[in-house]
């Protein structure tokens, strides 16, 4: 018994041990999305490491005699059959390597069309053109370098032998519009007619575009310069020869760009308005974001949908820098990579600007890149045969290749994907293609990995208003946040119900607005009779005469005064009703308008509701002691309480459509809001005109002045207030002192 325990003991032991390894055996980085709130959501790896690519292995001196690439290899990518170019930057060359990544030829010297001898000068960007004859399916490849030390394009056409053999040189671009200096090529993409695309760092206009022959055509992407309100009033003060002697204020120009299968143009730039770019992440706007999408006019198309700006890293905390985007890769079914240098880290987005995943970290392990080194980043295309022989189409795997800088030489990291990253892009395959029954399968497997991902509620709940169950997609919608699918489902179940319940609702609807008009007609003789009435009025004549001073302000407020036809009791009962009205507004708004389902609590509306009362009242009663004001301090608590009668009604009302009506049709929930703090302003100023008995000009100074008394009470009670923390922090720390001493 004795041994069978210890037998049982040490296998216990091994089994916890070997239950260890798998965890430690994960990949060297993290790979994550991000949450509605910006926090990180670790997920499944989407990449895998499958090796990192020196020049030993791809055996560069078979075909050179330098045989390692440079330190400053500077971009890389792929054609359609996996080949892989590398502008060895250092070494003035573009380094060719098949699919295996075994080098296949170098290009560093040609011929030009003069019958002179080239070579590179710091050559930067390059770009691989492939076209297809429809009729002979012949492949047909042009390669595109930037030349950048000799400010020129060098165009390379495959021979039939598979050598790249000069084609033409292309130098800037006659006209008056671009200087010398202003064209220096260090990246360029080539659309499917041919049109060249090219970045120049030195280029303000935005992206250079030229013709396949080298002519001029134009720019597209023109930034925006745009100047603090600080600058402007500056600018206001000083004189034109200051103007002229200050520095111009230059748009950011961009430094990579790419084009995908549709011709449409991804470029990246590196903003110098760092807090504009950090303003960017949440507010999603285009204007200070670091990578655009610009159509064939130029104009900006990237769609946004996401939480987030889809510009990089979200969690900035901790003092860390906005991500410093350097390159973007378009990959399969629209989704699209951009690489944050700064962190030797990828983003991965579909084309709604939803974060697919993000993806690396800095290490010291295979497949990790220290910061700073992640030089470039392309997508390889490789044929799963497979996959292929079993659905009977090509199917390809995309590999993700990133180009680093490792000590003295750049590597190439090799990253395959994973079943987490087949089965998100399965779904986008058949979301795209409309098989939204089939993604729903695909969608259910990812969250089975990772039930974190909201993406995969948002493809199930697209999927399940295709098919009509509304219901069910409501509720997958509102579990991932989203808005705006979830109004167009909304608007369905709208339709369906308006259509099953009109009659009832035309009835409902009558019969509110007569008893509205009866109730109105009961106010109106009720107030009639009491303004006869001799004596004390009852609590409820109190209220009732709300009902004739807001649509009677003058003699309203007169009366309210002079006749004591309202009371404190009353004007505390409006206060309470306003309270009660935008708790309901707090925790009862519908979902498109609230989707993260924020409330506050009653304790905070009270704040909310009573300080603003308080400092009005004070405010104006302090200044009106000193400018002749004929109403006491009560007169003005009163008066300002009834003027707060519109404002539950509006609010009240505006909180019943946000349950019935979209996000997109919210203009008329503002509006109703909106009315109701312009009918109570309204009252203040004529509640504080007659109360005092103001002419019009003085009252319209005395308001002015009120808020600005209301500001200064502010400062001074916040101030009282860091006084008072700061002497009892002082008497705490010299009480903890001498108990410390005795």
């Amino acid at each position: 018994m004795k041994k069978f325990s210890t037998i049982l003991i040490f296998a216990l032991v091994a089994v916890l041990l070997f239950g260890t390894v798998s965890v430690f055996a994960s990949e060297p980085y993290d790979t994550y999305t991000y949450s509605i709130d910006g926090k990180p959501l670790m997920s499944p790896d989407a990449y895998r490491t499958q090796q990192v690519v020196d020049s030993t292995d791809m055996k560069i001196k078979n075909v050179s005699v330098l045989n390692s690439l440079s330190d400053s290899a500077n971009d890389v990518v792929c054609d359609i059959d996996g080949n892989v170019y590398i502008a060895d930057t250092g070494n003035n060359r573009v380094v060719i390597l098949d699919k295996r990544y075994k080098a296949k030829a170098v290009v560093s010297n040609f011929i030009d069309e003069y019958g002179s001898a080239q070579t590179f000068t710091n050559p930067q960007g390059i770009f691989v053109q492939t076209t297809i004859d429809e009729e002979t399916n012949e492949v047909a490849r042009n390669l595109y370098v930037c030349d950048t030390g000799n400010r020129r394009i060098v165009v390379f056409k495959e021979s039939e032998t598979g050598e790249f053999v000069h084609s033409r040189t292309l130098d800037k671009p006659v006209t008056a519009v671009l200087t010398e200096q202003a064209f220096e090529p260090t990246a360029i993409a080539v659309d499917l007619y041919g049109r060249i695309f090219v970045v120049s760092p030195k280029c303000y206009e935005g992206i250079i575009v030229m013709s396949g022959e080298g002519d001029f055509t134009g720019f597209i992407g023109v930034q925006k310069v745009t100047y603090t309100l600080i600058d402007m009033i500056w600018r206001r003060f000083q004189s034109s020869e200051q103007r002229a002697s200050e520095v111009k204020k230059l748009a950011d120009p961009y430094n990579n760009i790419t084009v995908d299968e549709d011709g449409f143009v991804y470029v990246t730039l590196n903003p110098t308005d760092k807090m504009a770019q950090y303003s960017a992440i949440r507010s999603k706007s285009s204007s200070a974001s670091p990578v655009k999408k610009l159509n064939s006019a130029g104009k900006e198309i990237m769609k946004r949908n996401g939480f987030f700006d889809p510009s990089g890293e979200v969690d900035i905390l901790g003092g860390e820098e906005v991500s410093k985007i350097t390159d973007v890769a378009v990959g399969e079914e629209g989704a699209w990579t951009v690489l944050d240098k700064s962190r030797s880290r990828t983003f991965t987005y579909d084309q709604n600007g939803n974060l697919l995943f993000a993806f690396g970290d800095m290490g010291e392990q295979l497949g990790s890149i220290a910061k700073d080194k992640a030089l470039s980043i392309t997508y390889q295309r490789i044929k799963d045969f497979e996959e292929s022989e079993e659905s009977g189409d090509a199917r390809y795997d995309y590999h993700l290749l990133v180009l680093y800088q490792d000590g003295t030489v750049s590597r190439l990291a090799v990253y395959e994907p994973t079943k987490y990253y087949d089965t998100i892009i399965g779904a986008l395959r058949n979301q795209n293609e409309h098989n939204y029954s089939e993604s729903i399968y695909y969608w259910q497997d990812v969250l089975k990995r990772n039930n974190n991902f909201d993406l995969a509620y948002i493809g199930i709940g697209k999927a399940l208003s295709s098919q009509g169950k509304y219901e069910e997609a409501q509720l997958m919608l509102e579990s991932a946040y989203e808005t705006e699918q979830h109004d167009k489902v909304f608007m369905e179940i709208r339709k369906a119900i308006i259509q099953k319940y009109l009659l009832l609702f035309v009835a409902i609807a009558i019969v509110l607005i007569v008893l509205l008009v009866k109730f109105l007609g009961y106010a109106k003789k009720k107030n009639k009779a009491t303004s006869l009435k001799v004596g004390r009025k009852t609590y409820w004549e109190e209220l009732l005469y709300v009902f004739h001073l807001v649509f009677h302000p003058f003699d309203g407020f007169w009366d309210l005064k002079h006749e004591k036809r309202g009371s404190v009791r009353a004007s505390l009962t409006f206060m309470v009703i306003t309270v009660a009205a935008f708790f309901y507004q707090a925790i009862g708004q519908g979902y498109s308008f609230n989707p993260r389902g924020d409330y506050s609590t009653v304790f905070i509306q009270v704040i909310g509701v009573v300080v603003p009362v308080a400092l009005w009242c004070v405010g104006n009663w302090c200044l009106t002691t000193l400018f002749d004001g004929e109403g006491s301090f009560k007169d003005i608590f009163i008066a300002t309480g009834y003027s707060l009668a519109p404002l539950p009604l509006f609010v009240t009302i505006s909180t019943i459509l946000t349950n019935v009506m979209t996000a997109g049709e919210g203009k008329m929930v503002s509006l109703l809001v909106t009315i109701g703090y312009v009918w109570v302003f309204i009252l203040l100023f004529f509640g504080t005109m007659v109360t005092h008995d103001y002419t019009m000009g003085k009252n319209f100074i005395t308001v002015l002045g009120t808020i600005v008394a209301m500001a200064i009470i502010i400062f001074v009670v916040i101030l009282f207030s860091s006084l008072v923390a700061k002497m009892a922090s002082f008497v705490i720390a010299l009480l903890s002192e001498i108990a410390g001493r005795v």
